[in-house]
């Protein structure tokens, strides 16, 4: 069961990762990003690193074209012995919906519809996500996320360089408008991001993960990363992009919420009224 449930943890980052193909989070195993010596060099403003991170990608103007993202991604956990194929489909402002399946764990679904978040698999059934899954999942779902930046920040600060794969990177701290916390790593180079270090809200509790870019692709005019290795709870999941499609035709209705989640909002509606009627009921199943 801990094996199912790393998994799923797991999955949290790696379908949050969403703002890194607006583009449209090295080999593994990656070492964790280490401080590099003190830089002589004064560091950039984090607005000038996240400019220049958006030409990168292709211009503001090329990603506001974009309406739709259709996704099919490979994911391997090595020393597990596990393999898995996500398909991710994406449209504005954050409806999203994502089947991923592994043999041995069995299929897992998300979704939101804009609003509502929710989550099903066989091991834990289907729920609603609230509260910081539920920021978490639609703050990496926002369609828009890498050009909206100053909406979804309240602050961000160039802290350093460090190295990646070899190569040095500024990093930026950044407070979500949540208060959530993490560091995003971005080529000095390319100012492509090549590394991002967050924690995650999921069953477990709160996940610290590491992730590391690379294979930046140009598709349709902009670039993507086709390979990012997660690792957290001293696990590493190893994704990779097989195909990836720009403003294809997705039907509304794929993002229509489940019958099992629409009688779960029914009964979260119809609870409060049932309780209010009856406010005794806690005291007396004592």
């Amino acid at each position: 069961m801990r094996q199912k449930l790393v998994v799923l943890s797991l999955l949290a980052p790696v379908l949050n990762l969403a703002p890194c193909f607006a583009s449209l989070e090295p080999p593994a195993p990656a070492d964790t990003p280490a401080p590099a010596a003190p830089q002589a060099e004064s560091l950039p403003d984090a607005k000038a690193i996240m400019e220049k991170y958006l030409d990168a990608l292709g211009g503001v103007d090329r990603l506001k074209k974009i309406k739709s993202r259709q996704i099919t991604m490979n994911l391997e956990m090595p020393a597990q012995g596990l393999k898995g194929v996500v398909h991710l489909y994406q449209m504005p402002p954050a409806m999203a919906y994502s089947e991923t399946e592994i043999a041995q764990i069995g299929k897992i679904l998300q979704g939101s519809d804009g609003d509502t978040v929710w989550e099903s698999n066989v091991m834990m059934g289907t729920r609603i996500l609230k509260g910081a899954e539920r920021a978490a999942f639609l703050r990496g779902m926002r369609f828009n996320a890498d050009y909206d930046y100053e909406d979804l920040f309240k602050s961000m600060k160039t802290v350093g360089v460090e190295n990646i794969a070899g190569r040095p990177a500024y990093a930026v701290e950044v407070v979500n408008q949540d208060d959530t916390k993490e560091t995003r790593l971005f080529d000095k180079e390319s100012g492509l991001l090549v590394g991002l270090r967050t924690t995650t809200t999921s069953q477990m509790g709160e996940i610290k993960s590491e992730t590391v870019f690379s294979d930046y692709r140009d598709v349709q005019g902009t670039k993507v990363p086709f390979k990012f290795v997660v690792k957290a709870m001293q696990t590493e999941m190893v994704t990779t992009i097989e195909k990836i499609e720009l403003d294809a035709p997705i039907p509304a209705a794929r993002f229509d919420l489940p019958d099992d989640v629409k009688a779960l909002l029914a009964n979260q509606e119809t609870k409060p009224a049932a309780d209010s009627k009856n406010p005794q009921a806690p005291d007396e199943m004592k």
